[in-house]
């Protein structure tokens, strides 16, 4: 059997929006790769397509399918690109009518029955895919239905949506096989000028699931055990990225990092051992690092940290659920800064509750901390999220069009702002932290080399597409309660 994986293309036109062009080609899509070196280890014929990166249309995929002249097709799909897998299943069916055609990733695990809707997808996969896809292709190899496969979402002949029975436990991620990069080309990956020191750069999975529970996040959905690799396998695959592909930096996916302090420490420990010589960074909360932590991971080679912060504004921090303090945000991100360490913020604008005042109130709070640099996007209730379920309670939201759920278009609005509020705000924020004296200088301290100082130059075009308009417009004023709002 040959299984073809694909994370679909974008349109011509998608591709000329800066955001998108950065962001939806800086990091191999680990999750596809994962499940093709599992498929691969035990014996089937696999190939990968990442649209995006690959800069790829839709005819020029399908050319890479039909060359391929698969078994079996894989799509994979965020909600943000979802309209895209279903303009690519449609062309595979239109091209081989009786092709399987097996979905999976976040926004079926998220929105399963919706998403069978569709005719072109024959078979989904929700939740984590190794075993599922693997036992699923097996399966048509022999002829037989997929009924019998645990964790899989079928359309029903007659109409209608059903799931076989659930996985009885998910895999132990140690036993899994590292992914598959060898089936794309690591140097079609370019990462953000902010988050890489040295090329070549890789992404690698630190963590499964989290266990907090914010209202804006899928991972409240996905019904996943919080699980991470052990600190040996982390190190192995970091080998094996210096010793295969040159590495020179890895950057952790995965939200807490520090989580399990003894698993840090060991992995610290570890790291130091090898003596590879990379430079890696990693994500966390802020409640999760102290002094001697930081002091150990910079020892170990950590260079950046991310932190999810989300807001300034310490009642809608309680309304999310987020379970921090401004204070405690101050704190990590001050010792990161007394250790040495990058600290990179990650911020929304419209939240339920949201005010012109909060907004402004969350703005001031991150060009008051010693932040390197920040995230910014338009807060996008996701499927099945808690905050997707009360989005209509708290303002107005687009629940058709997922072309639209970028993080950087305002699908949600809260009650008492506008659309045009919202994306002001955005350009509003990223103009007034980044262009000032002193995030200029944290910039500039990283330009240590030609390929940092290119890297910065290939992404003018997303600098002045996030901030460079606002010089031109004006910035929101908070109204009276009598204005026009969204809510009227």
């Amino acid at each position: 059997m040959k299984a073809i994986l694909i994370n679909p293309p974008l349109s011509r036109e998608e591709m000329k929006n800066p955001v998108v062009a950065n962001l939806f080609s800086n990091a191999m899509p680990l999750g596809l790769l994962y499940i093709a070196s599992y498929c691969r280890e035990r014996g089937i014929d696999v190939a990968a397509i990442d649209g995006p990166a690959e800069r790829l249309d839709l005819e020029q995929t399908m050319a890479r399918v039909r060359k391929a002249d698969p078994d079996v097709v894989g799509i994979t799909t965020t909600t943000p690109v979802f309209h895209r897998a279903i303009e690519l299943a449609r062309a595979v069916k239109k091209w081989s009518p009786r092709m399987p055609v097996v979905v999976g990733g976040p926004h079926i695990s998220a929105a399963p029955i919706s998403s069978m809707q569709h005719e072109c997808f024959d078979i989904g996969c929700a939740g984590e895919g190794e075993q599922a896809f693997y036992e699923l292709v097996m399966a048509l190899g022999r002829g037989e239905s997929p009924e019998s496969v645990r964790g899989l979402v079928l359309r029903h002949p007659a109409g209608g949506v059903w799931f076989t029975p659930p996985r009885l436990s998910q895999v132990d991620v140690d036993t899994l096989p590292f992914p598959a990069r060898d089936l794309l080309n690591p140097k079609l990956y370019a990462s953000l000028p902010t988050d890489v020191r040295y090329l070549p750069k890789f992404t690698q999975l630190a963590t499964r699931g989290c266990p907090f529970r914010c209202t804006f996040c899928d991972h409240a959905s996905e019904g996943k055990t919080y699980r991470t690799p052990s600190p040996r396998y982390m190190v192995d695959e970091m080998e094996h990225l210096v010793r295969e592909f040159g590495a020179r930096e890895v950057a952790f996916v995965g939200t807490t990092f520090t989580a399990r302090r003894s698993d840090a420490e060991e992995f610290c420990e570890l790291l130091m051992e090898r003596n590879l010589g990379l430079l890696w960074t990693c994500s966390t909360r802020v409640d999760m690092v102290t002094e001697d932590l930081l002091r150990l991971l910079k020892k170990a080679g950590c260079c950046s940290i991310r932190f999810g912060v989300e807001s300034g504004n310490q009642e809608i921090l309680d309304f999310i659920r987020k379970g921090i303090t401004k204070e405690q945000v101050r704190r990590a991100i001050e010792l990161c800064e007394k250790v040495g360490i990058h600290t990179k913020a990650f911020f929304m604008v419209g939240h339920p509750k949201e005010t012109l005042e909060t907004i402004q109130e969350t703005i001031d709070f991150a060009c008051s901390l010693p932040l390197t640099d920040v995230t910014v996007q338009i807060n996008t209730p996701l499927p099945n999220t808690p905050q997707f379920s009360h989005a209509r309670k708290y303002g107005i939201i687009d629940e058709v069009d997922y072309s639209r759920y970028s993080f950087f278009d305002a699908v949600f609005v809260p009650h008492g702002l506008t659309r045009e509020d919202l994306l002001n705000a955005h350009k509003e924020f990223y103009r007034r932290f980044y262009w000032r004296p002193q995030t200029l200088r944290r910039q500039l301290r990283k330009l240590t080399h030609l390929a940092t100082i290119w890297n910065y130059l290939r992404c003018l075009d997303l600098i002045f597409y996030l901030t460079l308009d606002v010089f031109r417009g004006k910035k929101p004023k908070p109204r009276s309660a009598d204005s026009e709002s969204s809510s009227s």
